[in-house]
């Protein structure tokens, strides 16, 4: 049996006083952690911090509050020298509940109004779409400089956030559609570049245009993620196993310089696409008006349950306009 060659090394970083060096001190983890709880729930030992995506304890409602806590979360957490492995995912059972905000005071569900295209608000588009969405992704790809684990748990629409990861680990349920052009919009905002460099371009343009259900297990025919586990926990818990023999099988320094030859292809694809194809995105959001809304995301759930059973029993479920049946694979 192959084992680990090094001791974990969490903790034991060596670090120049700031006032000797006249340097700032980094924003500690007590401080970001509350900045972000009502978003992002962390915790964190040995230099392994895990980070779950939330609304209100549940499933994610995608609005404006995430879409910016993600970039100052890979900001703030990438810029702590103590985190040395980030895994990232949801909360669970599922990672995405739908698009929208939570009444704090009744529970009840509002529309995501920021992500409006009239033309009084247009404003909007650019401070909670384009800023913040471009730097989500730079900032995952750019800012954290340490291994990062994704947990992709149950339903999940923006799958791009644990895509990303080096690794990446689904549940046994998790199933995902992309809803860009199915709902009238242009696929500019980064997952085009996870879902299209990882799965493929041939299968990308078909999955794009035909909103095809990706579950875990095709995924995993794909390329597109690593292990699939049980449930949700057992996700997390396989995600700290590894984690722990990351940091176990190499060094500070080597870790971190191992991730940026790992990451380099993403960083190439980010920094040639992104800001111009999310521009392209936003331009068709704002003049073909097209809405935010999880009607398809809501529909695509009944398609998902028969995707799986179709699994289950052997057969596939293409995409058709009067809604998918059981159908032979031919091979």
């Amino acid at each position: 049996m192959i084992k680990a060659n090094y001791e974990s090394d969490a903790g034991k970083r060596k670090e120049i006083p700031h006032e000797e060096l006249y340097t700032i001190p980094h924003m500690p983890f007590e401080e970001y952690s509350e900045k972000l709880k009502n978003c992002i729930k962390m915790r964190r030992k040995n230099g392994i911090l895990e980070a779950k995506m939330h609304t209100h304890g549940g499933p994610v409602q995608w609005s404006a509050e995430l879409h910016q806590g993600l970039h100052y979360f890979f900001d703030w957490a990438g810029r702590d020298p103590d985190n040395e492995v980030i895994i990232l995912g949801g909360i669970g059972p599922d990672t995405f509940k739908g698009i929208g905000r939570i009444n704090k005071d009744t529970g009840e569900w509002m529309p995501a109004r920021e992500f409006g295209s009239e033309p009084d608000e247009s404003w909007k588009m650019y401070e909670y779409q384009y800023y913040d969405g471009v730097n989500d992704i730079e900032g995952q790809i750019f800012d954290v400089e340490v291994p990062t684990i994704g947990v992709w748990a149950g339903a999940s629409y923006h799958t791009d956030l644990v895509l990303f990861s080096d690794i990446t680990l689904a549940t046994e349920d998790a199933w995902t559609t992309e809803m860009h052009f199915r709902t009238n919009m242009v696929p500019g905002d980064g997952i085009q570049i996870a879902w299209r460099e990882l799965m493929g371009r041939k299968r990308f343009a078909y999955a794009e245009l035909t909103g095809q259900i990706i579950t875990a297990r095709k995924a995993l025919e794909y390329g597109m993620i690593n292990e699939i586990c049980e449930d949700v926990d057992a996700a997390y818990d396989r995600a700290w196993e590894i984690a722990e023999l990351i940091m176990s099988a190499g060094t500070r320094v080597t870790r971190r310089m191992t991730t940026q030859i790992l990451r380099m292809p993403w960083k190439e694809d980010i920094s040639k696409e992104l800001r111009s194809s999310f521009a392209t995105e936003m331009f068709v959001t704002a003049t073909d008006h097209s809405p935010h809304e999880a009607k398809y995301w809501d529909d695509a759930h009944e398609e998902a349950a028969l995707v799986k059973e179709a699994e289950k029993q052997g057969k596939v479920v293409r995409p058709r306009i009067d809604g998918g049946k059981f159908e032979d694979e031919i091979k």
